[in-house]
């Protein structure tokens, strides 16, 4: 699976590709894309990594890398089955990341760590997504919220026509191409939105999305209902930037798994739900893995394989998602007691 791997961006984009396949993409309208990964995705993508970089990065290195740390240990480990909300800023650093390792000619890890990682990736499927039409029509090859947004946006810029505009004082997006919606048509939208975003868990920017959002339909509520409903809509600039970012967090919210599911989910990603590819990995790997515990916290003052001796090898390789789990729930805590 993994024989063309011979460095870490090599690596990094073959797991990228893996993410795409497995779990689909966050598609924003200026082009930015990212895969959707899941909380317990990125904990074991970041404990591949995380030895290395620990070990060969620079201050600047390792303070970007924390501050992806910090993220997980407040969002993967919460939402290990959900998509993890801050995969844009995750995939941006390991990027970064797997390039300074290359350039401080760091070896990545063998081929048979990168196939149990990839065959990881993307064994949950996600949940499913919009169950009904929302307003104007049924659009096709919709599975998420966001998906639901882009089929909106594109029917309305098609229909009314759009104009490129550039960003509002105090909103974010550079120039955006706009639909000349309607009153009736953002008094719709508001109405659906507000009705989904009412209905997903709360999960980290909730807060700021309810603000923005409760914002944007007080405008509508004031501006387009007391207009002509064929006459375009006064703030369409402002309005559809804030739909697009409460429409990309109802997409990850929708995913949130229940108190329930979260503890269920830990010990299954971490322990239970072992791959055979995995197994077949350990001859060539045990090094590896157990550099990864090292890494974690030295449970118990013992380091390297020691720590793993007894250990059967097919648990071994589970070891490199539940070595994850560890390293952000206690590796960052002692980090910070040295430190």
């Amino acid at each position: 699976m993994s024989e063309h791997i011979h460095s870490w961006i090599e690596g990094y984009a073959a797991v990228r590709m893996r993410a795409y396949e497995t779990r689909g993409a966050i598609e924003l309208d200026r082009g930015a894309r990212w895969p959707r990964t899941t909380g317990s995705d990125v904990i074991i993508i970041a404990a591949l990594f995380d030895p290395a970089i620990r070990a060969h990065g620079t201050p600047g290195v390792l303070r970007r890398w924390r501050v992806e740390l910090d993220a997980m240990e407040t969002d993967a480990l919460t939402g290990a089955r959900s998509t993890y909300p801050g995969g844009r800023s995750f995939w941006r650093t390991l990027e970064v990341v797997a390039v300074f390792l290359d350039d401080m000619m760091v070896a990545p890890p063998v081929s048979a760590v990168w196939d149990a990682l990839i065959a990881q990736i993307g064994e949950r499927p996600r949940n499913a997504g919009p169950t009904g039409d929302g307003p104007f029509k049924k659009f096709e090859n919709v599975k998420t919220f966001d998906d639901l947004f882009n089929a909106q946006l594109g029917y309305l810029r098609e229909k009314r026509g759009a104009d490129t505009l550039a960003q509002p004082a105090g909103y974010s997006g550079g120039d955006k191409l706009i639909p000349r919606s309607t009153n009736a048509d953002v008094i719709a939208l508001a109405e659906y939105w507000t009705t989904q975003l009412g209905r997903v868990k709360h999960i980290a920017e909730r807060d700021a999305i309810d603000a923005r959002w409760k914002a944007a339909v007080a405008d509508v509520d004031k501006i387009a209902r007391a207009s002509k409903p064929d006459d375009a809509y006064a703030k369409n600039n402002e309005f559809w930037r804030v739909l697009q970012q409460t429409a990309v967090h109802v997409a990850v919210a929708d995913e949130a798994p229940s108190k329930a599911d979260l503890a269920i989910a830990s010990l299954e990603t971490s322990l239970a739900h072992l791959p055979q590819t995995i197994g077949a990995a350990a001859e060539k790997s045990a090094d590896f893995v157990a550099d990864v515990a090292h890494a974690a916290g030295k449970v118990v003052n013992e380091a390297g394989k020691g720590l793993l001796a007894g250990v059967g090898k097919p648990f071994l390789y589970g070891a490199i998602g539940a070595v994850g789990l560890y390293f952000l729930t206690r590796g960052r805590r002692h980090e910070s007691a040295e430190s």
